[in-house]
């Protein structure tokens, strides 16, 4: 149940409550502190996903029975390491960065996490692999992490490559508290953002999380 001041936008997390609940969610062992320790020691963005969305991610691989899934936006490979949990040993992972730096060090996180084998990473603008990631369809899930201006494309891309009944996945489905915000400085990543909205609204069974970022997540119809 909601109350007036959920409905109004109060959110009851804090600290306290976060720190409590990881406590009893458990670690989820050494392959993400590596992760998390990569991008603190190349001095990428700490911009990954939160362990709490990162166990949302493993858990909707789960119930999707995911065994074939896209990510755009690699980083240092912690979302992936997340994917991968949900899809088990069997599980298949083509993951798309954009910095080649950011792509080397998270290979060295898959070695040594002991899954690089369930690993394709392929490096450069995503938009240019498209074409021949498409060969290898259809995938069960599409997450999509990167440049807020692609992310209309990534989603019109993936309704057109996913299997019925596939998951399409979009992080900071909020922009940064800027989705409604009408500044010029933001309008193309706004644009993309809401287009991306409209299109899982339309073809998917769809909701928008309200994790502190908002996960949109669209059911392939």
């Amino acid at each position: 149940m909601a109350d007036d001041a959920s409905r109004d936008g109060t959110r009851y997390g804090n600290p306290d409550i976060h720190e409590l609940l990881e406590s009893i969610y458990g670690d989820p062992g050494p392959a993400f502190a590596d992760a998390l320790d990569t991008l603190e020691r190349t001095g990428m963005p700490k911009i990954q996903v939160s362990p709490t969305d990162g166990r949302i991610l493993k858990l909707l691989m789960h119930l999707a029975s995911a065994k074939k899934v896209v990510e755009f936006g690699t980083l240092s490979g912690y979302s992936a390491l997340w994917l991968l949990a949900g899809m088990g040993p069997e599980g298949r992972l083509w993951t798309l960065e954009l910095e080649q730096a950011h792509a080397a060090a998270a290979g060295g996180v898959f070695q040594r996490a002991g899954v690089a084998d369930q690993v394709t990473q392929l490096t450069g603008d995503g938009r240019e692999f498209l074409d021949s990631l498409a060969e290898q369809g259809p995938f069960d899930a599409v997450f999509v992490d990167a440049d807020k201006e692609g992310y209309e494309t990534y989603a019109r891309w993936a309704l057109d490559n996913l299997r019925p009944g596939g998951l399409v996945l979009a992080d900071n489905a909020y922009l940064f508290g800027l989705l409604a915000d009408d500044d010029q400085e933001h309008a193309a990543a706004r644009a993309s953002v809401i287009e991306t909205h409209r299109l899982l609204a339309e073809h998917c069974i769809a909701a928008c999380i309200p994790t502190p970022d908002g996960l949109a997540v669209g059911v392939r119809t």
